[in-house]
C-alpha cells in the first residue's frame, strides 16, 4: 500500500501473453460525458500500461464542460493513438454510449473503460493473458469475456475497500446463466471481451438492463466467461456516480426492507430482467441449451403467469437469488406484483 492510504499503483505482475506478444490487435473503448475532473488521472494510466499495443476508441456523450479540450490534448502528446468516433453527440446514458463504442470496435480484443478510474499498470496485460487461456481452451470464435476484481476507492483515490468481490460479499465465479439472468456479476469496467463475442452481442437491445449485463449474458450463453480474481482498477465512489458500486452506507437494513414491502421498485426491477430476457431469447433462442432455454423462456414469460404461481415457475426453472432474506424479497416482489395487479 502507497503513503497516505492510497492503493499500491505497483504492477500486479509480469505476463507471459505481453512478454510473447501473441495477441492480436487491441482497443480500449472509453465513454466520457463531462469528465474533465477525473479523465487526466484515467488517460495517465492508460498510457502508463505496461501493454502499450492499444488504440484508445471514445465516445462522448454531450458533454458540456473541457472533456474535448482534454481529449484533443491528448490525442497531439500521443499521436495515432486515440480515436474519436463521437463529441457532443448524445445518446441514452452509459449503455447506449459502450454501445456505440461497440459498433464502432475492430479490433480482436476489446477492453471497457470508465471515465473516473484509474488502471493499475499491468490491467491490459494480464486481462489479456487470461484471455489467451480461454481462447486456448475453446474452439475458434467463441464469444469470450473476462472480468476482474476492483479495489473501490473516494474521489481522490483514497482507499474505502481492497476488494470489491469481497466487499459484495460476490461469488464472480457463478456465472452460469442461470445466475446471470437474474444478477450481474461482471463489472463492464474491468472487462476485456473477444471480437466473437462483441460482434455477436452488438447492437446491444434497447431492452438490456445495461451493457456489462448484457455481454456477460451473451457470453454465458454461448461460450465462455473468466474471472481474475485480483484488482485491476481503482474504482472511484464519488456523487457524480451513474452506475456502479454502492456505497455501504447508501441505504440502511430497514430502508431496504421497505423498499421491498412497501413499493413497487423491486417489481420494476423483476419486469427490466424479464424483458432482457426476452431479447436475449429472440436473438440467441435457437442456439441456447435446453435448461438454459427454458429458464430464459420463464423469466422471459414471467408477468403471464399468475402472480401466485411467478415464484414457483422461477425456482423449477433453477432462477432465483442467493441467500434466503434474497429470495424472500424475491418472492415478495413477485406475488406482490404491479399496483394495477393488486386492484384486481
Amino acid at each position: 500500500m502507497a503513503e497516505h492510504g492510497q492503493p499500491d499503483p505497483r504492477p500486479l505482475r509480469v505476463s507471459r501473453a505481453e512478454a510473447r506478444h501473441e495477441a492480436g490487435s487491441i482497443e480500449v473503448a472509453l465513454a466520457t460525458y463531462n469528465s474533465e475532473r477525473f479523465l487526466p488521472k484515467l488517460l495517465d494510466s492508460l498510457f502508463a500500461q505496461t501493454n502499450q499495443d492499444f488504440t484508445l476508441i471514445v465516445a462522448d456523450d454531450g458533454s458540456v464542460d473541457a472533456t474535448t479540450e482534454i481529449l484533443e490534448k491528448y490525442s497531439r502528446e500521443h499521436p495515432g493513438r486515440i480515436r474519436i468516433v463521437a463529441v457532443g453527440r448524445q445518446t441514452q446514458g452509459p449503455a447506449g454510449n459502450f454501445g456505440r463504442l461497440l459498433d464502432e470496435a475492430t479490433a480482436d480484443y476489446v477492453l471497457l473503460c470508465d471515465h473516473d478510474d484509474v488502471w493499475l499498470p499491468n490491467k491490459i496485460s494480464v486481462s489479456l493473458e487470461r484471455m489467451m487461456e480461454l481462447e486456448a481452451v475453446h474452439p475458434p470464435k467463441t464469444p469470450l469475456l473476462v472480468h476482474t476484481d476492483l479495489t473501490i476507492v473516494d474521489a481522490d483515490l483514497e482507499l474505502i475497500y481492497p476488494s470489491f468481490f469481497g466487499f459484495s460479499n460476490a461469488r464472480p465465479k457463478q456465472n452460469h446463466i442461470l445466475r446471470l439472468l437474474m444478477s450481474n456479476v461482471a463489472s463492464g469496467c474491468t472487462m476485456i471481451v473477444n471480437r466473437a463475442l462483441y460482434e455477436r452481442a452488438r447492437p446491444i437491445p434497447p431492452d438490456a438492463i445495461m451493457h456489462d449485463h448484457w455481454l456477460a449474458l451473451v457470453a454465458s450463453a454461448l461460450g465462455a466467461i473468466g474471472c481474475i480474481d485480483e484488482p485491476t482498477i481503482l474504482y472511484r465512489l464519488h456523487s457524480g456516480n451513474v452506475i456502479g458500486v454502492r456505497s455501504p452506507r447508501a441505504a440502511s437494513a430497514l430502508e431496504r426492507v421497505g423498499q421491498t414491502l412497501l413499493s413497487d421498485n423491486r417489481y420494476r426491477v423483476m419486469m427490466l430482467y424479464s424483458r432482457q430476457a426476452a431479447a436475449l431469447l429472440a436473438r440467441f433462442g435457437d442456439e441456447m441449451r435446453g435448461a438454459e432455454r427454458l429458464a430464459t423462456e420463464t423469466l422471459a414469460n414471467i408477468d403471464k403467469t399468475s402472480r401466485w404461481q411467478r415464484f414457483v415457475q422461477l425456482r423449477r426453472s433453477g432462477l432465483g437469488l442467493r441467500g434466503f432474506v434474497r429470495n424472500a424479497a424475491l418472492l415478495i416482489a413477485v406475488t406482490r406484483g404491479s399496483a394495477s395487479e393488486r386492484k384486481q
